[in-house]
C-alpha cells in the first residue's frame, strides 16, 4: 500500500502533462497559423480602395440589426454613430425589446418616427411586434425602428432577421461603436467570393474603455485604466488576432462575437435564426449554420478580418466579470450538449472532427481539468509526495509559455493593424502579460467552474434544457397515467445512472486487474482474467437490478429521496470495491461475514500490520470519493430522452439474477491453485453473499 500513492502520483503527472503537452503544440500552431493569415490579409488589402465599394450601387446590401433594451441614456447617440456608416446599400434597424425606460419616447423625437405598415418577409417565431417606425426626415431614410415585446436579446435579433431585406446581416450590441468604414471593409470578402460561399464573418474588437469618443467615434485610444480591463485587453488581441485568425484561416471557426458579426441572411432564415433557449446564441448558431451547410454537402467558409471594426466596454468589476465568464461557460456547455452527435463524427467533416472536439476538451474542460489540478495538488502536498524540483521547473515552464505566447500575440498585433500606438501602452501590455497568470486567470477559472456548477443547478439537464421535477409535473395526472409518468422518467433518468455506475464499476475491476498484474506476486492473472471479469459483471448487473427496483420504489415516495439514495449507495460500492480488492492484495484472504467476528480494536492492528491504516492512504480515499462522486452527482441531474436504456439495464440485471453461479467459470479455474481461484472472484460477491447468509443463519434459521 507504501507504493499506491507513489504509483496515483506517477499517473496523474503523465496524464496532466499529456494534456499540457497537447495545449502547447495546440498554441503553437495557432500562433504560427495566424502570423500566416495575417500577412496574407495584409499583402491582399494593403492597397484597397474602399471608396469604390462604397459607391458601387450593386454591392451587396447589408441590414444592421442592434436590439435595445432600456439603453434610453446613450440610444440616440448610439443612432446617429450607426448613421454615419460608410456604405451606401445600408438598412438599419433598430429593435426595442419591451424597453421600460424612454427610449422610444426619445427615439421619435430625436428622429422624427412614425408607425408604418411593413410587410414581414421572415417566419422566425418571435414574441409579439408592436409597431414599426420610420423616419419623415429622409435624412434617416435607412433607419427602421421596431417595438416589441420583450423577449430577450436572441428574439430582438430574430425580429430583426424577419424585418431585414438585405443579402447579409451585420448583427451588433446597441451600445457597440463601429468604425465608420467597418461595412465596406466586411463587404470586400463577399464581393470577393468564389466557389465557397461566405456564411458568417467577424473583424477584431477593441476596448473602449478609457477612450476618447466624440460622435460616436474613438478619436484618442488609450488603455483601461484598471489592471482587470488591461487583462482583458491582452485577452482580446490574442483571442481575436491570434485564435480567430488561425481557426479562420483553416476553415475551423465556430465562433462569430456577438457583439458584431455578420451572417448570410438566406441561411440564418433556412436555420430558424437564434436560439432563444441558450445564452450563448452567437456561437450556438455558428454551429448550426455550419451544420445545414456540411449536410447540404456545399462549400463554404466562416471567417474573420484582422482589421478593428468594433469598440466594445468591458467589464471593470471583478463581479460583472464573473457574471459575463459564467455566461460564457453555460453558453458553450449548451452549445456542446445540443450538437454533440456531430461531435467526432467524420460526416460533418472539420466541423465534427477538429472544431468542436477541440472546444470540447480545451475550451469547455480547460478550466475543469486546471482546478482539478488545484485539488491533486493539495492533496498530494498533504501526502507528501511532491517532487518539488519538478515541480518548480514545470511550474515556471507553464508561466514562462503563456508570457511568451502574450508577447507573441502583442507582436502579431503590431504586424496587423496596431491600435495601442503609445508607447506606454505597449509596456503596460507587457508588464500586464506577466501580471495576467497571477490576477485575472484565476479569477476566469473561477468564474467559468461557477458557471458549470450553475448549469446543473438551474435544472439545465443533458438532455432537456429545462425540466420540473418529474413527480411534481404529473401529481394532477389520472393514478394510471400517474404512475405510466413516474416510471417514465425514473427510467430514463435511471439508464444515466447505470451508465455512469457500469463504467466505474468496470475501472475498478480493470485496476484490480493491473493491481495484480504489477503488485502482486503468487497470481497467474492470464489464467484469471476471463474470471475475474466475468463474476465481477454479473455481480454487477445483479448490483443494477437491485438498485434499480430501490430507485423506482423511492421516486413514488419523493425524487430526492430516490437520488440521494442511489448516490449513497453507488459511492459505498464503488469505494467499498477497491477496499476489498486491496485488502486481498496484502492479507491473500477474501473479506467477508467474518468481518463481524473481529473487535474494532481486532480489525485496526490488522490494518495498521498490513499497512492500510495511514493517512495517505486515508486521502487517497478521500480524492477516490470526490473522482466518484461529481459523475453521480452529474448523473442524477441528467436524463435520456428515451427510457429503453434503464429499462434494458434493467432486464439484463433480472437475467443476470437467473445464472447459475458456475455456469460462466472458465476451465482453468478448476485446475489452478487456491490463491488464484480466490483472486478470481468477485470480492463484493463474496462479501454480500458471506454476510447475506450469515445474517439468514443467525436471525431466520
Amino acid at each position: 500500500m507504501l507504493e499506491f500513492s507513489h504509483i496515483v502520483y506517477e499517473v496523474v503527472i503523465w496524464l496532466f502533462l499529456l494534456y499540457g503537452s497537447a495545449v502547447a503544440i495546440i498554441y503553437g500552431w495557432i500562433g504560427v497559423y495566424a502570423l500566416g493569415a495575417v500577412i496574407r490579409y495584409k499583402k491582399e488589402n494593403t492597397f484597397t480602395d474602399y471608396n469604390i465599394i462604397a459607391v458601387n450601387p450593386n454591392a451587396p446590401t447589408f441590414s444592421l440589426i442592434a436590439p435595445a433594451y432600456n439603453e434610453g441614456m446613450t440610444i440616440v447617440e448610439n443612432v446617429r454613430s450607426l448613421l454615419s456608416l460608410y456604405y451606401h446599400n445600408l438598412e438599419i434597424i433598430i429593435v426595442n425589446d419591451g424597453s421600460k425606460d424612454d427610449s422610444m419616447q426619445k427615439l421619435t423625437e430625436a428622429y422624427e418616427l412614425e408607425s408604418i405598415s411593413f410587410f414581414v418577409q421572415g417566419e422566425i417565431e418571435t414574441n409579439a411586434i408592436r409597431s414599426i417606425y420610420k423616419s419623415k426626415n429622409p435624412a434617416f431614410k435607412k433607419l427602421i425602428v421596431v417595438d416589441k415585446e420583450n423577449g430577450g436579446k436572441a428574439d430582438a435579433l430574430n425580429v430583426g432577421i424577419n424585418v431585414s431585406s438585405g443579402d447579409y446581416l451585420v448583427c451588433i450590441d446597441v451600445d457597440c461603436i463601429l468604425e465608420q468604414d467597418a461595412i465596406l471593409r466586411l463587404a470586400k470578402p463577399f464581393l470577393e467570393e468564389t466557389d465557397k460561399k461566405i456564411i458568417a464573418c467577424g473583424g477584431v474588437i477593441r476596448l473602449a474603455n478609457n477612450c476618447k469618443i466624440e460622435n460616436g467615434k474613438v478619436v484618442d485610444v488609450n488603455m483601461p485604466k484598471t489592471l482587470l480591463g488591461k487583462t482583458q485587453a491582452l485577452e482580446y488581441i490574442r483571442a481575436f488576432v491570434l485564435g480567430r485568425m488561425a481557426w479562420s484561416r483553416a476553415s475551423g471557426l465556430i465562433l462569430i462575437s456577438g457583439a458584431f458579426g455578420v451572417f448570410d441572411r438566406k441561411i440564418v432564415l433556412a436555420c430558424g435564426g437564434y436560439d432563444r433557449n441558450t445564452v450563448g446564441e452567437d456561437m450556438e448558431l455558428v454551429v448550426r449554420m455550419r451544420k445545414y451547410m456540411e449536410e447540404k454537402k456545399e462549400p463554404y467558409e466562416v471567417i474573420t478580418i484582422p482589421d478593428p471594426l468594433c469598440w466594445t466596454e468591458v467589464p471593470e468589476t471583478k463581479e460583472i466579470l464573473k457574471k459575463q465568464r459564467n455566461r460564457w461557460m453555460r453558453g458553450t456547455m449548451e452549445t456542446l450538449w445540443k450538437h454533440r452527435k456531430m461531435i467526432f463524427n467524420p460526416k460533418y467533416g472539420k466541423l465534427g472532427m477538429i472544431s468542436l472536439p477541440y472546444w470540447l476538451f480545451f475550451e469547455f474542460l480547460g478550466p475543469l481539468i486546471e482546478f482539478l489540478g488545484y485539488i491533486i495538488f493539495i492533496v498530494f502536498l498533504l501526502l507528501g509526495i511532491i517532487n518539488w524540483q519538478f515541480s518548480t521547473v514545470l511550474f515556471a515552464l507553464v508561466i514562462s509559455t503563456g508570457f511568451l505566447y502574450s508577447i507573441y500575440g502583442i507582436l502579431v498585433d503590431l504586424v496587423s493593424r496596431q491600435v495601442y500606438t503609445k508607447r506606454k501602452d505597449f509596456l503596460t501590455l507587457i508588464g500586464t502579460a506577466f501580471l495576467e497568470p497571477f490576477y485575472f486567470h484565476p479569477i476566469v477559472v473561477k468564474a467559468s467552474i461557477k458557471g458549470f456548477i450553475d448549469y446543473f443547478k438551474k435544472s439545465h439537464s443533458w438532455g432537456e434544457m429545462t425540466r420540473q421535477g418529474f413527480n411534481q409535473s404529473a401529481q394532477h395526472l389520472p393514478f394510471k397515467e400517474r404512475v405510466a409518468a413516474i416510471l417514465t422518467m425514473s427510467l430514463r433518468t435511471w439508464g444515466v445512472f447505470t451508465i455512469v455506475f457500469s463504467v466505474l464499476f468496470l475501472s475498478g475491476i480493470t485496476v484490480e486487474w493491473l493491481w495484480y498484474h504489477y503488485y502482486v506476486s503468487g497470481l497467474n492473472v492470464s489464467e484469471i482474467t476471463q474470471d475475474l471479469f466475468m463474476d465481477n459483471l454479473i455481480f454487477m448487473f445483479k448490483l443494477i437490478f437491485g438498485i434499480g427496483i430501490i430507485y423506482l420504489l423511492l421516486n413514488f415516495i419523493k425524487e430526492s429521496w430516490a437520488k440521494t439514495v442511489i448516490i449513497v449507495i453507488g459511492l459505498f460500492v464503488i469505494i467499498t470495491q477497491y477496499i476489498l480488492f486491496l485488502y486481498f492484495s496484502e492479507t491473500h484472504q477474501l473479506l467477508g461475514a467474518d468481518i463481524l467476528n473481529y473487535s474494532k480494536a481486532e480489525i485496526e492492528q490488522n490494518l495498521e500490520h498490513s499497512g492500510m491504516l495511514n493517512f495517505k492512504n486515508f486521502a487517497l480515499l478521500g480524492l477516490l470519493l470526490i473522482a466518484v462522486f461529481i459523475p453521480f452527482w452529474l448523473a442524477a441531474k441528467s436524463a435520456f430522452k428515451s427510457m429503453y436504456v434503464g429499462l434494458a439495464f434493467l432486464c439484463i440485471g433480472l437475467a443476470a439474477l437467473c445464472i447459475p453461479k458456475d455456469l460462466l467459470k472458465s476451465n482453468d479455474f478448476y485446475h489452478i491453485d487456491k490463491l488464484n481461484q480466490k483472486a478470481a472472484k468477485s470480492k463484493w460477491d463474496y462479501f454480500f453473499n458471506s454476510n447475506t447468509d450469515d445474517f439468514i443463519d443467525e436471525h431466520l434459521k
